[in-house]
C-alpha cells in the first residue's frame, strides 16, 4: 500500500511536496555525480588546463586552447627554451597567444623554405619532456610502436641487437634532441640507422627550425643586461626597443655589432650552424703544428700516416665525433680567421633565400604582402606557421591530447608485470571461493540446530568490530609460517569467510519456506541436493550482493596484496595504479582512476536487477 493515496496525489499541496522531494533528490544526484565528471574532464588535459576544471575541456571546441597546448608539446613543454628561441618572457604555456593576423604568403614562403633544409639541421618536438610531466612524448610513443613493429614484439631481440638491456618496452628511449647546445650530436649506436628511418618518415610539424636569432638575442641580454646597453654594446641607432628586433648576419658584420657578433660565435653558437671557408685552411694548419708539434703525435691522436701539416686539409664543418670534433671546435673558439667563418641557420639562410629568389627589397614587399626596410629586419613567421599548422592538422591533433593519457595508463599497466592476470585471477578467486564458503557456513547453521548456533553468530559478529588493519598482522604471519608468500593464495585465503556475509545468509535462509525441505525429504533428497537445487536456487539475489560485495573488496583492495606479495609480477592493479600516483601528474591519475571504474561499473549496470532483488527482498522477508 502506497504512504500517500492517489487521491492524496491530487492536492496542491501534495504536489509540491513531491515536487520539492525530487527537487532535493536531483541536487543530492548532481552533487554526487559533478565531482566525478570534473574527475573525468580533467583526466583528458595536461599541465597547460589541469587547473581550469571545466565540465568539457575547452580545447575540445576552442582553437585558442588547443594552440597552447599543441605549442606545449611540440616544444617539449621547456618554456625556459621557447623564451630563449624566441625573444619571449612567458612563465608558463598557458600565456601563448595565437597570432592576431597572419601573413599567408609569408608563411608559405617560410614553410617551402623549411621543407628544403636539409632534416639534419631540424630537430625533433615532441620527443622528450622538460617538464616534471610523465606523459610518454607523442614520438617517443611512435618510436616504441616502431620497434616493436620491427622485432615484431622481441624485446630480447632488441636488446640482443642494439646491445641494450631494457626490461619492457616501456623503457626504450629516444636521442634527446637539443640542437641549441653548443655541441650537440645525434648517437651514433647500433640503432643509428634505424633511428636515421624512423626520424625520415615523420611529418613535417614535427620538426622543429632553431631560430639563432633568439640564442643571439639571449646572449646578448645575459651578457649586457638592459636594452640601452645592448644598443650602446652594438652601436645601433635609433635604438632598438625590444631584443626580438635584433638579427644575425651570415657574416661578421662590419660595424660595432662584430664584437658581439664574434664572441657569439666562438664561445655559445651551436657548431652544426657555422662553416669554415678554405681561406682558414692556412690557420687550421698553424694550429694543429701548435698544439701536436710532431706529426708523429697527430698520428698518433688521429689515427692517419701524414707526412707534415702542409699537406693537411680542413674541415669546412665539425667532423662528427672523437679528436677531429674537438680540435675543430677548439680552433674556431680560439684560432679561426673570423672573416672566414660562415653562418647557415636557418633563419640567416631564410633572408638569404628571399634577398635571392626576390633581388630587391621592394620586390620581396610586394610580393609577400610586407613593409620591411632591410633584408636582415625578417624573421622567420614562426609562430603564425605553427598556428597554421594546429589549423591544418587540428582534429589529428585533439584526438592525439584525447586518448594520451589514457593511453599512457593503458599501457604502463599492460607493460609492466602482469597487473591484469594477477587481478582477474584475484576477483575470480575470491568470488569463488567467498560464494562456496560463506553459502555452506550459513546454511549448516540455519538447518541444524546446534547448540552453540548464536555464539558462533555472535563470535562472527564481533569480528567486523575491528578494522580490516588489525587482522592484518596475524593474517600475514599464518600466511608466513604457510609459506604462502607471494602466491595468489596469500591474497586468497584471508578472504575466504566473512562474518557479515554468514550472518546475512542465515538470515535469509532461515526466512525460506521449511515445507520445502521436508518435501524434498520425503522425495528422498540428500542434503547437498537440498542445498543445491533449493537453498541456492532460492537465493540468487542475497548471493549476488554478496558476489558483489566480494568482487569490489577483492578488485579495490591494494594494502594487502602489496604486503604479501613483493615481486612486482605478482601486483594486481590496484598497486600499480598505487605507485603510479607516486610520480604521476594529476591528470594522468584521475585517467588512471577513471579506468580503474569501468569494470565496477559494469557489474553494476550487467547484474542491476539481480542485485536490487538482493537488497530488496531480504527487506521485505
Amino acid at each position: 500500500m502506497p504512504i500517500i493515496s492517489v487521491v492524496g496525489r491530487k492536492q496542491k499541496k501534495m504536489r509540491m511536496l513531491i515536487g520539492g522531494i525530487y527537487v532535493v533528490l536531483t541536487l543530492g544526484a548532481v552533487t554526487m555525480v559533478y565531482p566525478f565528471i570534473l574527475m573525468v574532464s580533467t583526466s583528458f588535459t595536461s599541465y597547460v588546463d589541469q587547473n581550469e576544471f571545466r565540465v568539457v575541456p575547452r580545447y575540445i571546441y576552442n582553437d585558442a586552447a588547443l594552440f597552447r597546448k599543441y605549442i606545449e608539446l611540440k616544444y617539449n613543454e621547456d618554456i625556459v627554451r621557447y623564451n630563449q628561441w624566441f625573444g619571449l618572457e612567458f612563465g608558463t604555456f598557458e600565456e601563448v597567444r595565437p597570432p592576431k593576423r597572419v601573413n599567408r604568403r609569408l608563411v608559405e614562403e617560410w614553410r617551402r623554405f623549411q621543407a628544403s633544409l636539409p632534416r639534419d639541421h631540424m630537430m625533433l618536438g615532441s620527443s622528450f619532456s622538460a617538464a616534471a610531466s610523465a606523459i610518454t612524448p607523442t614520438l617517443l610513443t611512435r618510436y616504441r610502436a616502431f620497434q616493436r613493429e620491427k622485432f615484431h614484439g622481441d624485446l630480447n631481440r632488441l636488446n640482443e641487437v642494439y646491445q641494450e638491456t631494457n626490461q619492457s618496452w616501456m623503457d626504450i628511449g629516444m636521442t634527446v634532441e637539443d640542437w641549441a647546445m653548443r655541441d650537440f650530436k645525434t648517437d651514433e649506436g647500433p640503432e643509428a640507422p634505424d633511428y636515421a628511418r624512423f626520424r625520415s618518415s615523420l611529418a613535417q610539424r614535427y620538426l622543429l627550425t632553431i631560430p639563432l636569432d633568439g640564442l643571439y638575442q639571449d646572449n646578448l641580454r645575459a651578457r649586457l643586461g638592459t636594452m640601452k646597453a645592448v644598443n650602446a654594446a652594438l652601436g645601433i641607432h635609433p635604438p632598438l626597443r625590444t631584443r626580438g628586433e635584433i638579427h644575425l648576419t651570415a657574416r661578421v658584420p662590419h660595424s660595432l655589432a662584430a664584437k658581439a657578433w664574434e664572441q657569439f660565435i666562438r664561445t655559445d653558437c651551436p657548431i652544426c650552424f657555422v662553416r669554415l671557408d678554405s681561406e682558414a685552411t692556412r690557420a687550421y694548419r698553424e694550429f694543429i703544428r701548435r698544439k701536436y708539434v710532431t706529426t708523429a703525435a697527430y698520428n698518433a691522436a688521429y689515427k692517419s700516416r701524414i707526412g707534415s701539416f702542409s699537406g693537411l686539409s680542413m674541415p669546412t664543418e665539425a667532423p662528427g665525433r672523437g679528436v677531429p670534433r674537438v680540435d675543430w671546435i677548439e680552433f674556431l673558439s680560439e684560432s679561426a680567421p673570423i672573416g672566414d667563418v660562415e653562418l647557415i641557420s636557418p633563419d640567416v639562410s631564410f633572408r638569404s633565400h628571399l634577398a635571392r629568389k626576390f633581388d630587391t627589397l621592394d620586390g620581396m614587399n610586394r610580393a609577400l604582402g610586407m613593409s620591411f626596410r632591410t633584408f636582415l629586419e625578417v624573421s622567420p613567421p614562426y609562430n603564425e606557421s605553427d598556428w597554421v599548422e594546429l589549423l591544418e592538422n587540428r582534429r589529428a591533433i585533439r584526438h592525439e591530447f584525447i586518448v594520451r593519457n589514457y593511453r599512457e595508463v593503458i599501457e604502463y599497466i599492460a607493460l609492466h608485470g602482469r597487473a591484469l592476470l594477477n587481478t582477474a585471477i584475484l576477483c575470480l578467486g575470491i568470488v569463488i571461493c567467498t560464494l562456496t564458503v560463506n553459502p555452506l557456513c550459513a546454511y549448516a547453521l540455519s538447518r541444524f540446530n546446534l547448540r552453540s548456533t548464536y555464539k558462533i553468530l555472535l563470535f562472527l559478529l564481533a569480528t567486523m568490530a575491528f578494522p580490516a588493519e588489525v587482522s592484518a598482522i596475524p593474517s600475514f604471519l599464518l600466511v608466513k609460517k604457510l609459506h604462502l608468500l607471494g602466491t595468489y593464495w596469500a591474497i586468497i585465503l584471508p578472504s575466504l569467510a566473512s562474518g557479515y556475509s554468514i550472518f546475512l545468509l542465515k538470515g535469509f535462509f532461515d526466512s525460506l519456506p521449511k515445507e520445502l525441505y521436508e518435501a524434498a525429504i520425503m522425495d528422498g533428497a540428500t542434503e547437498m541436493q537440498m542445498y543445491w537445487k533449493i537453498t541456492i536456487q532460492l537465493s540468487k539475489p542475497v548471493l549476488a550482493v554478496i558476489g558483489l560485495g566480494a568482487f569490489t573488496m577483492a578488485y579495490g583492495s591494494f594494502m594487502w596484496a602489496f604486503l604479501v606479495c613483493q615481486n612486482p609480477k605478482m601486483w594486481t592493479l590496484m598497486v600499480w595504479l598505487f605507485q603510479m600516483q607516486i610520480w604521476a601528474p594529476q591528470y594522468m591519475v584521475y585517467a588512471g582512476l577513471v579506468l580503474a571504474a569501468i569494470p565496477t561499473l559494469l557489474v553494476f549496470i550487467f547484474c542491476q536487477n539481480i542485485i536490487m532483488r538482493g537488497i530488496i527482498i531480504p527487506s521485505e522477508k
